[in-house]
Order: structure tokens, then sequence, then C-alpha cells
């Protein structure tokens, strides 16, 4: 099944929701281009406010959400972990659920130690966006 048929056969909440995620994930990584990170992080927490629930069809589970993040991710150029982690947080705060964003380090064994660094998504205390094999060091979090 071709994936614009797969898209059409979603109900009409499905669409909506993966399309809120496509232009939350498409804007976080325009944001993080063209504006100085510590600006963009305030002006994205003045965006990710909760909104009511009243009158909507079933709330959607944080991680129904995060798969909504990842599958829209593979359509944005360049949406790294940073981004999918930022957009995930964007996205549940905007349905009420607690996030925090991890950025972390970590070094791998080789000819030459190489430095790595990984941001993943936690909500109520499990990773749902960025999960990994390695062991990272968190370093900021927020």
């Amino acid at each position: 099944m071709s994936k614009v048929r797969r898209f059409l056969s979603l109900t009409p909440v499905e669409r909506r929701r993966l399309l809120r995620a496509f232009l939350i994930v498409a804007s976080v990584r325009l944001g993080l281009w063209i504006i100085p990170f510590p600006r963009f992080q305030k002006l994205l927490a003045r965006v990710s406010v909760s909104s009511t629930t009243n009158g909507r069809p079933a709330q959607p589970t944080p991680a129904q959400l995060a798969r909504d993040v990842r599958i829209v991710s593979s359509y944005v150029p360049r949406a790294t972990c940073l981004t999918q982690a930022l957009a995930g947080q964007a996205l549940l705060a905007h349905y009420g659920y607690p996030a925090v964003v991890h950025i972390g380090v970590t070094t791998s064994e080789g000819d030459a130690k190489a430095f790595q660094s990984h941001a993943w998504l936690e909500s109520d205390g499990s990773v749902i966006i960025g999960e990994s094999e390695q062991p990272f060091v968190p370093l900021v979090t927020f």
C-alpha cells in the first residue's frame, strides 16, 4: 500500500494528529537552524501550552504521540534526535503530558576515542523518543 493510501486510510483524527506532529517537527527543525538556542527554547516553551481536551475524541497516549513524531521525522530533512526530542516535548505539552528532554554525551572506544552526543525524551520516567543502547551521561535536562 502506498504511503499516500495508507495516510488516507487513517481516521480523520489520526490524520490531524500526524499533520500536527509534522508541522511541529518541521517548525522545530527550522527554528533550531535559524534562531539561537536559548531564544528558541523560550519561544518553544511559550507555544507548547496545554490545550483543553473538552469535546475531543479519545486523547492520544504519550506512546502514540512519540510514534507520530518518529513517523513524520523521516519526512523532515535532518530531523536529528534533538529535533525529535524537542518536538515530542512540545507535542506532549500540547496534550498536557509532562516530558523532560535530556542531552547527554558518551565516548566510544576504538582506534580513537570518539565523542558522541544524544538527546532523548522522557515522560513519566520512561524514554519515549531517542532510545539508545549506549549509555549517555546526561549533561543538560529541560
